[in-house]
This record gives structure tokens, C-alpha cells and sequence, in this order.
């Protein structure tokens, strides 16, 4: 993690008079930049991303909302942001708006519709189909009356070079002038929210045009959920960063570790320990704050940008809520993690191999790898079996975690240790050629033989190469 970002939710702070005072405590635990939820007009449902006007602004925000009386105050504020050396990044929703939305009326041709009615987007969910009725999809092809084969077909060619000359869907354009528009505004990036489902022309269209504007504006694709696939694909589109998926990593398994080096090779990646689309750590891990001190500290260490919700610091437990939230979900401290989140950042940005996203490499994958090619290699005897009844019983006993991070060069690399259990629990030092103990907290001066790592405590290494 090279820099590290704070997500104000509007809804937490209300009007935009109030958000002034925060500033200068997100600035000090040492963030460089504020990304913002969408403050955009909402539909019927009061979803935030719900748009029904994309230029008119949330009265929850706004002393008016009047586009130029609104856009007066927010100018004013992203002035005094830049002021304390912080970026503001807002969020993009162009793969959907609200069904009463004014496009709706003014351009129904530009939303997919099935036998005239509106089309909603959806998720599977355990085997069920959920709708999200308040919501019209665009019809964002190159082409709107392209087949989705052939959308396909194209998709596959990674140089895609576009004018607007060629543009045969005004939406496109619609799209590019709003963030010329927010750039006028004095925001430096975009959070694309829903991006692998937009096509990844448009996004090479918008992303190129914006670049030729300024060349250090920033696109983030909320990718979550999406393929190894799609998120090529947004790759391929220009996208500087994906979204990480670091927070549900369990330590051991492949999935993480094919998507982490995909990204890092390509691109850029942002992690984050909780965000307005989960539950808060705290609430997750049940008030265990060592849970959430190690998952702030291990998504800290494998991302370009790490980011926090607002509350995070302090222990909120409730949800964000996109839909209806507002300044009474704003909670009492449950405690202060602003020196610990100040501390930690400062301490990865020193450290070339924590900072960089150097190659990660399992040691319980491998060990896993060595007897299942110890399978392909021999005959299924007892002898295997055996082996892999040990192996089995080794691993339920085993309360650690335990991984190489290299450097980018590969010349260096630490020795990462996670404590997955309640418990204080020895580690054999020898056994992994430990030299020096470099972690975060509770540095152990002196190495035995034996160290004691504390219950959800990660710890980091030197090792003999």
C-alpha cells in the first residue's frame, strides 16, 4: 500500500457544511485521499444509487437542489480538500439509474427493455434470483442494436482506439460530457460502480478522453464478484485499479492469490477491510477488535490503495445503509483506531517489500501442492494415504498461516505469520529461518527458538535467503 484512501458516506455526515470538520482528521491519520458515495438527485427507492438526475443534487447534501446553487458549495469544498493536499474521488454509476429517472422520459431508447417494459439488473443469490426492481439498465453497446455475440466478438480485440466520430450510441457521449463535468468540479477519480457489467469499449472511450484531459485522473472498477474474465477485461479498458478481494481471503486458499497476481502484473488494486456494500469488521467479527486490527494490517499489505469506511476508526457496528441512511446512524466511538490506522499506514509506506505488491506465496498451498503431486506421481497405496491422513490432522492443529510476500524484484522477501485462534500459540523459529522480528506491534527483541505470537496476531519476519 502506497496510499490510502477514506470513503465519507454522505448519508453518516449529512448536509456538506458538516463534512469540513473531518478533514483535517482523516488528513492527519494520514490519507491522500476522500472518495464519496454518489450525492446525485435519488429515485423513488432513495437509493444512492438510484440516480434520477445526474445533475441535480441530493437535498440531504445541498442547501438546494438547484444544480448550480449545490455545485457552488461542493466546489467550495473540494477547493479546501486540495487546500490539505487531499484528492476527492465520486462515484460513476452509468451501468444503471432509476426507473424515474429523467432519461427515462427524455431518452428511452438509450435503457434495455424487454416487450416494452424496462429492464432491471439482478444477482444470483444461493440459487435465487434477486431483482433490483427500482432500477433500469442502459443499453450501453457501441451499437444499441448489436447482437450481444457480436459485442463479444469485439471485445476480444484489446487495441480499441474510438473518435467521436464513430460513436453510433449518444449515450456514450452523454457519458463523456458528465465527466468532463466533474472534472470541471475538481474531482481527480472515479469509483465505477458496477463496471464489468458496462462494456469495456465505453470504458476505454471514457478513460482514454479523460486522460487526455488530465493525465493523473484515476478509474477505479468496482469489480467484486465478476470473473478472472471481466476483470481482464476492465484491465485491457484502462482501468488504474481493481478492486481486491483481500478481505475474504482465509490465508490458504488458490483464488486469492490468481487474482492478486493478476491484478499486480497489470494494474493497480485497492483493498479495504469493510466498505458500504458489508458488514462493518466489528459487527462481523463480534466485537473482537484483534480480528479487525489484523484484517486492517493484512489488507493493508497486499494493495496499492487501501481504504476505510467512515467509522471504521471507531468501532461503528451498524452497516452502512445506501438506501434512508442518514446523521442518526452516526454512532457513539466504540474506541479510537486513528493512531493505529496513522502508525500502520506510516509503517507500510517505509517498508519497499509490505508497500509494493510483490509475489505472495502460500506455504500451506505448497505444502498442500507437494502431496497432491506426491498422488499424480504414485500409486494410491497406503502409504499415501497415510501421509494424507497426517497431513489432514497437522493442518486442524495447526493455528497459523503462513506466507512469503517478495519484493518486486524478488531479491528480498518477509516471512508473514497469522495467528488464526484465540489462543497464544509457538511457533518454531528455526523451522523457517526467522532472523529478525519486524512486525507492526509487539516486536519480540530477542529470537529463540520458540516465539509466542498472540491471539489474531500477525506477525512479520526476516528470514535467511
Amino acid at each position: 500500500m502506497r496510499i490510502s484512501a477514506y470513503n465519507l458516506f454522505p448519508p453518516l455526515l449529512g448536509h456538506i457544511k458538516n463534512w469540513y470538520s473531518h478533514i483535517d482528521r482523516i488528513k492527519e491519520m494520514g490519507f491522500e485521499w476522500v472518495y464519496i458515495n454518489p450525492i446525485t438527485y435519488s429515485g423513488f427507492s432513495g437509493s444512492l444509487y438510484a440516480v434520477k438526475n445526474y445533475y441535480q443534487y441530493s437535498p440531504a447534501f445541498f442547501s438546494s437542489t438547484d444544480k448550480n446553487k449545490a455545485e457552488e458549495e461542493l466546489k467550495d469544498f473540494i477547493a479546501y480538500c486540495r487546500n490539505k493536499q487531499i484528492k476527492l474521488m465520486i462515484d460513476l454509476v452509468i451501468n444503471h439509474s432509476s426507473k424515474d429517472c429523467n432519461l427515462v422520459e427524455e431518452h428511452f431508447e438509450w435503457y434495455k427493455t424487454k416487450d416494452g417494459a424496462l429492464q432491471s439488473p439482478g444477482a444470483w443469490d444461493n440459487g435465487k434470483w434477486i431483482e433490483w426492481g427500482d432500477l433500469a439498465i442502459f443499453n450501453n453497446k457501441r451499437n444499441p442494436n448489436e447482437k450481444d455475440d457480436d459485442e463479444n466478438e469485439r471485445e476480444e480485440d484489446k487495441e480499441i482506439y474510438i473518435n467521436d466520430n464513430e460513436i453510433l450510441n449518444p449515450i456514450w457521449l452523454y457519458w463523456n460530457d458528465l465527466i468532463k463535468h466533474n472534472l470541471d468540479l475538481g474531482f481527480m477519480g472515479f469509483r465505477c460502480d458496477a463496471a464489468y457489467k458496462v462494456p469495456k469499449e465505453l470504458w476505454k472511450y471514457l478513460i482514454d478522453n479523460a486522460k487526455k484531459i488530465n493525465n493523473e485522473i484515476i478509474f477505479f472498477a468496482e469489480s467484486l464478484g465478476c470473473t478472472i474474465e471481466d476483470t481482464e477485461k476492465l484491465i485491457d479498458a484502462g482501468f488504474d485499479y481493481v478492486a481486491s478481494s483481500a478481505k475474504w481471503w482465509d490465508y490458504e486458499e488458490e483464488w486469492f492469490l490468481e487474482q492478486y497476481n493478476i491484478a499486480r502484473e497489470r494494474c493497480r488494486q485497492i483493498a479495504f477491510p469493510s466498505n458500504h456494500d458489508t458488514k462493518r469488521l466489528i459487527s462481523e467479527y463480534d466485537g473482537n477488535i484483534w480480528r479487525v486490527k489484523q484484517t486492517f494490517l493484512f489488507t493493508a499489505i497486499v494493495c496499492d490503495m487501501w481504504m476505510i469506511t467512515a467509522g471504521d476508526e471507531y468501532g461503528f457496528f451498524k452497516r452502512c445503509n445506501v438506501v434512508g441512511g442518514n446523521e442518526k446512524d452516526y454512532e457513539n466511538i466504540s474506541y479510537d483506531l486513528s493512531e493505529y490506522i496513522k502508525d500502520m499506514t506510516s509503517y507500510i509506506k517505509n517498508n519497499d517489500v509490505l508497500a509494493d505488491c510483490g509475489k505472495i506465496v502460500s506455504l500451506d498451498i505448497e505444502e498442500k501442492r507437494e502431496l497432491y503431486e506426491l498422488k499424480k506421481e504414485t500409486d494410491i497405496n497406503n502409504e499415501f494415504y497415510e501421509k494424507e491422513k497426517k497431513y489432514k490432522e497437522k493442518k486442524e492443529k495447526d493455528p497459523f498461516r503462513k506466507f512469503y510476500k517478495y519484493s518486486l524484484d524478488e531479491n528480498d522477501k518477509l516471512l508473514i505469520i497469522v495467528n488464526i485462534t484465540s489462543k497464544i500459540r509457538e511457533l518454531n523459529a528455526s523451522e523457517y529461518g526467522i532472523k529478525e522480528d519486524i512486525s507492526f506491534e509487539n516486536k519480540i527483541e530477542n529470537i529463540n527458538d520458540t516465539i509466542e505470537i498472540l491471539p489474531y496476531q500477525l506477525k512479520i519476519f526476516t528470514v535467511q535467503l
